[in-house]
């Protein structure tokens, strides 16, 4: 005696909606934030294989380890550095996605204008500024390791050590120009400056 079971009729796009994106803001799309976030956008597509490189080398490393017995200590910085390549820029994706992480019980109780608000404080006076400063250190730091030949101190490591140096400065201007567009849209919502586009 086996009963019907009732048939569930789920709206997938309700349930996205409920879900992960449910605390996030849609800003006023401007022109210069669009090209900003196109420019990034096809970056993204390029930095995302990294992540599929990674699980491959990761899965190689381990065969290569525990089946073979060999390992080598440069297999295991390019994993390390990969991994800290995907993550710095994953950062200026999430923001640029509004996908970064919020306290949403704090968030889903405040009005759109209020939330903004704490949007633009956290833009200006936190996330540029500080990308500011990371660049503007970054850099000499990167020329140091480059004029001295810096390597890596493991016996069988990584050369050119300042090329994993040089990322931080190229991972905190994409999230410099992540946070940017997301200021002029913010700014747009609450200024109406620069003017929102009409057909986006």
């Amino acid at each position: 005696m086996s009963q019907q079971q009732p048939e569930i009729d789920l709206d997938l796009d309700k349930v996205e909606d409920a879900g992960a994106r449910s605390h996030g803001l849609d800003f006023p799309r401007t022109f210069i934030s669009d090209i900003i976030e196109k420019v990034l956008e096809m970056f993204s597509y390029v930095l995302n294989t990294i992540w599929i490189i990674l699980v491959l080398l990761i899965v190689v490393n381990v065969t290569m380890r525990y089946a073979l017995g060999v390992n080598y200590i440069w297999v295991e910085e390019v994993q390390w550095h990969l991994y800290s390549v995907g993550f710095m820029f994953g950062i200026g994706y999430a923001l640029m996605h509004d996908s970064h992480v919020r306290v949403d019980v704090l968030a889903a109780t405040l009005r759109p204008k209020t939330r903004a608000w704490i949007e633009i404080f956290g833009l200006a006076v936190i996330i540029l500024p500080m990308c500011w400063i990371i660049i503007s250190y970054a850099i000499p730091f990167t020329e140091a390791s480059f004029n001295r030949g810096e390597r890596s101190s493991a016996p069988g490591g990584l050369a050119n050590r300042w090329m994993i140096k040089g990322v931080i400065v190229l991972a905190f201007g994409y999230i410099a120009l992540a946070a940017f567009a997301r200021l002029l849209r913010v700014t747009s919502f609450l200024f109406n400056f620069p003017r929102a586009r009409l057909n986006a």
